[in-house]
């Protein structure tokens, strides 16, 4: 009875290490006859796949590490911001005005002639620059600026990237809503639908 057992055992067993030779393609089975048909080869073509995933994989790797980078400084930013606010207002030295976070800020030139429509619906903003070269900030960028105050020149400030108009220093993630939505010498913005929050300002 035990014999039996064990026979039935080894059987399932190389029935399992067959079923997994023919998986990998190392043997074929027709009926009862059993074929070596070799292990398998990395070709060259195999290598080249696995570079090219290699190279997708470190390349997601440091968008993703030059985005957490980012949301750093802005964090950084933001707690700084916080702190000198709280010293205004514990100074008693409270600011007369400000301005609410999140904003865009469109920079261009000193004498530039700029004309802007507003909707009576105060929701859309048409911008004329003349053909003349403009850019785009958002808060983080002015943040990183207040926190780069007195430094040496350029330490630590981002540097404007191309994106339609002369320059912009907006991130990754808004930067293709702000294409559309401003263009090289006529732009009209969208604004948000709810006013954004009274604190923490500039």
């Amino acid at each position: 009875m035990q014999q039996q057992y064990d026979e039935k055992n080894i059987r399932r067993r190389v029935y399992d290490a067959l079923n997994v030779l023919m998986a990998m393609d190392i043997i074929s089975k027709d009926k009862k006859e059993i074929q070596w048909k070799g292990l398998p080869r990395t070709s060259i073509n195999d290598i080249e796949e696995l570079q090219a995933d290699l190279a997708g994989v470190k390349g997601r790797i440091e968008k993703k590490s030059a985005y957490l980078q980012e949301l750093q400084d802005q964090y950084l930013g933001m707690q700084n911001l916080i702190n000198r606010n709280e010293q205004l207002y514990g100074s008693g030295n409270i600011p007369t005005g400000g301005v609410a976070l999140p904003f865009i800020l469109i920079q261009t030139r000193p004498h530039a002639t700029v004309e802007v429509e507003i909707s009576e619906d105060m929701q859309l903003v048409h911008f004329d620059f003349n053909t003349t070269p403009f850019e785009l900030h958002d808060d983080s960028y002015v943040l990183k600026a207040l926190n780069s105050y007195g430094k040496e020149e350029n330490a630590g400030a981002p540097e404007p990237i191309s994106n339609g108009c002369e320059g912009s220093s907006t991130p990754n993630m808004y930067r293709h809503q702000i294409q559309q939505s401003a263009m090289a010498s006529n732009g009209t913005n969208r604004l948000p639908s709810s006013p954004p929050p009274p604190v923490p300002g500039i």
